[in-house]
């Protein structure tokens, strides 16, 4: 009984130190946009003290921020404070640490999509009345050159460059950011400037729609395939690549966990979109059976993509990263495929693999999309107004260096423990448009050649 009530304990004060419920957002009904901005203001502050990835410097600046945003005399357009609000959440230099960049319902979005190569922005979705659009590198908006726009836009998320970069993509797209940011002079529309591949120049004017319940913008790596997506954009105009086959790492990609030969190769590919369950798709028996099929023919290598994977529940792959190294024919090598949108819990699955693994572990591709170190967790919390939620986060990750402040670092750590030195990839391969445009996945054919010369 005595240790029912200690463990009981524990996973209260667990939950208390790093789940606590989102503060109190009663307000009364504010009489004018002025009142509905300080409510929103005074809730964001009430939220954000709770976020331990601030620095006390940050924090300082946070603060001042803040303060100037409840001496204002008048309310802001709505686009222009939750730009504000976005920017002093930044602060806290965490890519967890985050603001929605879209409310519920109702938020203006334009008819494009983009994909984020080492080139540039390219258009890989449209409407159809901007089809003509599709292939395009982005060069301006209302007059801004691009690169000055994702400077701006990259003020609005915190993290390692790159992460920042592909968060650019999704809101490069959201009319009311770039509205805010004083990107474009119109609430509604704003007018996008292309390149074609074959040099041609697209100037069109794009009108926002307004987002639906449910509706989303999914990652930038969605659009590698021109499958339909499930979204808004499963009517939309798709650029194909003019190879007209894709590489096989970038199709089925509405299925989350795949297991595959590598064409023309003794490795076999495991890729995971996700480390928790999406939708009808569930991890822990995919996992169970890509372990029984490598244990049953094990192959010269496993090329792991986790390339997209923006996280979800590390426990769900402890066990299978530990055993991953004992499921290969002698000699076998991994093959780990990362992007800035590993994120989070793919980051502990690539470090549990490097773990186990050691030196027979290559990392391919760019790097992940976080820090060794960094805060996650927490709850998320919604401005009583200005209907966009934010994500204070509570608890440290450290896979670098120990870390022994109870408080802060996140007690499940100490269970499921993991130490290297760097993720950084051994071989650095960009995302290029033109090798994508011509079928060729560049990360995956190199893991895949090194498989084979390793035989």
């Amino acid at each position: 009984m005595a240790l029912i009530v200690i463990w009981g304990g524990l996973i209260l004060a667990f939950h208390f130190n790093f789940h606590r419920a989102a503060p109190s957002a009663s307000y009364s009904t504010p009489t004018s946009p002025l009142e509905a901005q300080q409510q929103d203001v005074d809730y964001f502050a009430k939220v954000i003290a709770r976020d331990r990835a601030f620095s006390p410097d940050e924090r300082k600046t946070a603060e001042a921020r803040i303060a100037a945003l409840r001496a204002l005399p008048n309310a802001l357009p709505s686009p222009m404070l939750h730009v504000a609000l976005m920017q002093v959440m930044a602060l806290a230099d965490n890519g967890h640490s985050r603001m929605d960049a879209t409310t519920d319902q109702g938020t203006l979005i334009v008819p494009l999509r983009v994909t984020r190569f080492a080139e540039g922005f390219y258009v890989t979705r449209a409407a159809a009345a901007y089809r003509e659009m599709l292939g395009g590198r982005v060069v301006s908006i209302d007059g801004h050159p691009i690169d000055q726009i994702l400077l701006q836009l990259d003020t609005l998320r915190g993290g390692v460059e790159g992460f920042r970069r592909e968060n650019d993509t999704r809101y490069i797209v959201v009319q009311g950011l770039l509205y805010g940011l004083g990107i474009a002079t119109d609430a509604k529309a704003s007018t996008w400037i292309v390149v074609l591949s074959d040099g041609r120049t697209v100037t069109r004017r794009l009108d926002a729609y307004s987002m639906q319940r449910g509706d989303s913008i999914p990652s930038s790596g969605r659009w590698l395939s021109p499958e339909p997506s499930k979204g808004v954009e499963q009517d939309w105009s798709a650029y194909h690549p003019q190879s007209a086959e894709l590489p096989e790492t970038w199709l089925d990609f509405e299925n989350p966990f795949r297991i595959f030969p590598a064409t023309g190769s003794c490795a076999k590919v495991v890729r995971l979109q996700s480390i928790g369950d999406v939708g009808s798709y569930r991890i822990a028996p995919f996992l169970a059976a890509t372990e029984a099929t490598l244990r049953a023919n094990p192959p010269c290598a496993v090329i792991l993509d986790l390339r997209g994977d923006d996280g979800g529940d590390y426990t769900n792959v402890w066990h299978f990263t530990h055993m991953l190294p004992n499921l290969l024919a002698p000699g076998g090598r991994l093959f780990v495929l990362t992007n800035s949108q590993t994120f989070s819990a793919a980051i502990t699955t690539a470090a549990f693999v490097k773990d186990a693994g050691g030196d027979r572990v290559t990392i391919i591709g760019e790097p992940v999309g976080d820090r060794l170190s960094f805060f996650s967790e927490g709850n998320k919390a919604c401005l009583p107004n200005l209907m966009v939620c934010v994500y204070p986060q509570t608890a440290k990750h450290d896979y670098q260096y120990p870390c022994e402040n109870w408080r802060e670092c996140f007690w499940l750590n100490w269970f499921y423990p993991v130490r290297v030195t760097s993720l950084q990839p051994d071989i650095v391969v960009p995302l290029r448009f033109e090798d994508w445009n011509t079928g060729h996945d560049a990360a995956y054919e190199t893991a895949r050649r090194l498989a084979d010369a390793s035989k």
